[in-house]
């Protein structure tokens, strides 16, 4: 009767740790990168202004481009899992 709990905590904790270990869609890595493009931006910004393509780069996932309609446009770049990196093309910081 003990080891149930115990036994139940085991297979949350797998079940967390499986999910967390999932790489994200690119459906779900354009649509993370749009949102946080709708809180960065002026009125007028909407979902449909990102798309994303590939990059020559392994290193880099995808590049999510979103052109506001005023024409100012912003680019993000998801790493393998989706998450984010500096522009491939500007050199380390200083």
């Amino acid at each position: 009767m003990v080891f149930i709990p115990v036994a139940a905590l085991a297979v949350f904790a797998g079940v967390l740790g499986l999910r967390m270990g999932q790489v994200p869609s690119e459906t779900e890595i354009i649509n993370r990168y749009a949102a946080a493009y709708l809180d960065m931006s002026p009125a007028g910004a909407s979902l449909t202004d990102c798309a994303a393509t590939t990059h020559p780069d392994p290193g880099v996932r995808m590049v999510i481009t979103c052109v506001h309609p005023n024409g100012v446009a912003t680019t993000f770049y998801a790493g393998p899992r989706g998450e984010p990196l500096p522009d491939p093309h500007q050199g380390p910081a200083a």
